[in-house]
């Protein structure tokens, strides 16, 4: 489904949309709503970054694993700029767990999935924003090429361990299969983009 709202093309899939269904549906504790409002403060981290520096959001795309952003013409440009915006939603969710805590609601839903949320996209891992402010970080010392590909390996060697404390944590809990749905999408994405294979 898409539609235009205030000048902003808006897309939301049917994966999104049946993956959220699906999760509240099954939701008896009301994490899914905790997780979602932890989400909401992620990314408004990000266009606060983006309007802060300029650079227009022309449309916002929800999938099942996020909301992609697209962004137009404009503002101020280059590495600096591209680190700042990937690194301003984890410190968006980072400032909501500390509010949260100094009021005294640190062990709440709402605050541990910002926590949460914050900890997992400051991976320096593809397609997360440690994984993108990391590649920011080394283009104007290796070059694109050269940064890309660092990136690559890092990604790489961060996920691998992840898999197996995943199946791990699967092992032990024998229900909690939720990292290890993550770690495996993740790798799922540098095999898709032939990083490794």
């Amino acid at each position: 489904m898409s539609f235009s709202l205030c000048g902003r093309r808006v897309t939301i899939t049917f994966p999104f949309t049946a993956l959220v269904a699906f999760a509240l549906f099954c939701d008896a504790r009301g994490t899914v709503l905790a997780g979602l409002a932890a989400a909401a403060c992620h990314e408004a981290g990000h266009l606060l970054a983006m309007a802060l520096l300029g650079a227009p959001v022309t449309a916002f795309r929800f999938t099942a694993f996020g909301v992609e952003l697209a962004r137009g013409e404009g503002g101020r440009a280059g590495y600096l700029a591209d680190a700042l915006v990937s690194l301003s939603g984890p410190l968006g969710n980072l400032l909501v767990w500390l509010v949260c805590a100094l009021a005294g609601q640190g062990a709440s839903a709402f605050a541990q999935g910002n926590l949460l949320l914050a900890g997992m996209n400051l991976l320096p891992a593809e397609s997360l924003d440690g994984g993108q402010l990391l590649f920011s970080l080394l283009c104007p010392v290796l070059g694109v090429e050269r940064a890309g590909r660092a990136a690559q390996l890092v990604s790489f060697a961060v996920l691998l361990p992840l898999a197996a404390l995943s199946f791990l944590v699967l092992f032990r809990s024998r229900q909690n299969v939720s990292l290890l749905l993550v770690t495996l999408y993740l790798i799922g994405l540098l095999c898709k983009r032939g990083r490794f294979f």
